[in-house]
């Protein structure tokens, strides 16, 4: 028999289809965007000829008739992950939420240990040679197929054809009900002006060439919008959303960078509208593999360069992430997660980002010295890499709990900082000694960050000392000759306590400015030098800089203080001190080079210059005079 005359044979009406259901059985219902509509809206028809029946759903985004109340005892859905439209049913009990890795799915299904009798799915129609395809839900339908005693598929000429291991033939399917209706779509809300700013800051932590993966949630999907200049980028990700169409339309998506299945947008299931799935139907570059593919974290982490973004609900000062719920109300669910920050941190040069931003919309902080009573956590202390609200992005990997909570307090809400530090020393967390900056007058100016090219052509970040740079400063002090740190200091220092170090750190921006110039990928950074100004008695700025040996003579020292100068001008500064002695001639050659009149004096083997920010210069314009007791013991 061929293809043709199969398919006729099993060509049935939903409601004769699915009269085979038997109660006590377990059946399968195609994901999000897939689900097959008519055939649920069967279901229900069917339900109350049914005892006990389990309705499995790896991903729902939909409200279904069939978890009504009066259906209790006929019909008890099964969620892997609770999306909108199945958060009620989750939270009045009339569905259950199973928390699971997704990649841990496809087993429980093969293994039997998830009993599914029947799969409910929805197929594009046949190709010239028998095979359907699974168009946007791809995902764990094949494991379900294959474990089923009974296969339904509604043929719908509005599902997609997608490419890539997308396939069932005709005759892996027992019934197909032929019914064309519009797929079902998930719309996300947009983001708020927050939720932008925190994506910002995750965007910014993406190199070019990277291979991209960005959760569910409008703070994740934001980041999406914030990468359409980038270059190269290739996609690999369990859920692909209208967000991903913005940088792929800007060409900033073409995965030439990609090692695995390169050139191609990998991805499970789709999550969207129309335009998705126009833009996934027989597209080339769109490669869809089930979930025990894509969700495979040894997988993932063959992308080089593999950036994984999810959202957070809350985070402790120790890193514990909570992403499925609200204090015990489930919210959405483990999912891909823990999947992908696996991968990307086994990734070459891979990076996992929490995103949040760091208030609720009440107000209330987001980052808590401990997890809401109820609280799951999705992913420990230990698994958490990187976490971004819209004050900044922390790196926590490799540091120590009193490191992590100092930094994390750091990118909370100024409105809180205060209160979580008084909670992180009442648990224990840091040590009493520990200050920070002064509230309200201690907000990181990120507008003074910027990027240096020096003479050997590498790049330097240029950005404002952070409480979180404590040690990264004092191993700087650490490493600098003698003879450097005089110059500096005008005396001799052997040692750079942790009081010293917090107060040169916990600055408030105004009276006190310092910027560093890093060497690296975030996270990995290498202080390169520092430049400083302290406001004197007289309300002027006193500046001094150093630069770490191995980057004299590149031209940093005078990067960094063209950065600094610009500081005190954008502030409102008409004239800086600065106090050299005469040895240090590198820094005095900088000083009166920087284009602006110089004028000072000699006084007991120091030089007090003064640079006119207000008196611009095309060539080196300087007047010193020497004091009475200049060359004197």
């Amino acid at each position: 028999m061929n293809w043709q005359e199969l398919y006729r044979e099993r060509r049935v009406e939903a409601d004769a289809a699915l009269a085979q259901l038997r109660s006590g059985s377990g059946v399968f219902i195609g994901s999000g965007c897939g689900e097959p509509r008519h055939l649920v809206a069967a279901l229900a028809r069917r339900a109350e000829s049914l005892r006990d029946v389990a309705v499995i759903q790896a991903i729902s985004v939909a409200s279904e008739d069939y978890t009504a109340e009066q259906f209790a005892q006929n019909l008890r859905a099964q969620r892997y992950f609770v999306a909108a439209g199945a958060r009620r049913e989750v939270s009045e009990g009339r569905a259950d939420y199973t928390p699971i890795y997704l990649s841990d799915l496809p087993p429980l299904i093969a293994r039997r240990r998830l009993k599914v009798d029947a799969a409910l799915i929805q197929c594009s129609p046949p190709d010239e040679h028998g095979y359907l395809s699974l168009g946007v839900a791809v995902d764990v339908v094949a494991d379900a197929v294959e474990a089923a005693r009974l296969v339904i598929a509604q043929v719908n000429p509005a599902m997609p054809r997608t490419l890539g291991d997308s396939f069932l033939h005709v005759s892996q399917i027992d019934q197909l009900v032929e019914h064309d209706e519009p797929l079902l779509a998930f719309v996300q809300p947009p983001p708020d002006d927050i939720a932008r700013q925190v994506a910002r800051q995750a965007a910014r932590l993406v190199p070019d060439g990277a291979t991209i993966h960005c959760g569910l949630g409008s703070v994740a999907q934001a980041v999406l919008a914030q990468l359409q200049e980038h270059r190269d980028l290739g996609v690999h990700t369990d859920v692909l959303t209208d967000a991903y169409l913005g940088p792929i339309n800007s060409g900033a998506v073409n995965g030439a960078a990609k090692d695995i299945y390169p050139y191609k947008i990998v991805a499970s299931f789709c999550l969207g509208g129309p335009e998705l799935f126009e833009f996934v139907h027989n597209n080339p570059m769109v490669e869809m593999q089930p979930t025990r593919v894509v969700n495979d974290p040894a997988l993932i982490a063959q992308n080089p360069r593999m950036i994984a973004v999810h959202e957070a609900l809350e985070v402790d000062l120790t890193g514990q992430v909570c992403s499925e719920a609200i204090g015990s109300r489930v919210y959405a669910g483990v999912g891909g997660m823990v999947d992908f920050l696996r991968g990307a941190a086994k990734s070459a040069g891979g990076r996992s980002i929490v995103v949040l931003p760091s208030t609720r919309p009440d107000g209330s902080s987001r980052i808590l010295a401990s997890l809401s009573p109820g609280a799951g956590v999705s992913v420990t202390r230990a698994g958490v890499k990187t976490v971004a609200t819209e004050y900044g992005a922390a790196q926590l990997h490799g540091r120590s709990v009193r490191e992590r909570a100092v930094a994390l307090i750091d990118i909370a809400h100024p409105n809180h900082r205060d209160a979580l530090l008084v909670k992180a020393r009442k648990f224990g967390l840091i040590a009493e000694r520990q200050i920070l900056a002064p509230l309200f007058t201690g907000i990181y100016p990120e507008k003074y960050e910027q990027e240096a090219e020096l003479r050997d052509e590498s790049q330097v970040l240029i950005r404002p000392v952070k409480p979180s740079d404590e040690r990264m400063v004092q191993e700087f002090f650490y490493a600098m000759s003698d003879s450097e740190v005089y110059y500096r200091f005008l005396h001799t220092i052997k040692a750079f306590p942790q009081k010293d170090m917090q107060k040169m750190v916990n600055i408030d921006y105004h009276r006190e400015m310092s910027l560093l110039a890093l060497s690296g990928e975030f996270g990995e950074e290498q202080m390169a030098g520092l430049a400083r100004y302290v406001l004197g008695t007289d309300g002027l700025p006193e500046i001094d800089f150093a630069v770490r040996t191995e980057f004299q003579g590149k031209g940093l020292g005078r990067a960094l203080m063209s950065a600094l100068l610009g500081v005190a001008i954008d502030r409102g500064y008409a004239q800086v001190h600065a106090y050299v002695t005469p040895e240090n001639q590198a820094s005095l050659g900088i000083l009166k080079t920087m284009g602006y009149a110089v004028s000072g004096t000699v006084s007991r083997g120091v030089i007090e210059l003064h640079l006119h920010l207000d008196q611009p210069v095309t060539e080196p314009q300087v007047d010193l005079k020497y004091g009475v007791q200049y060359g004197q013991g």
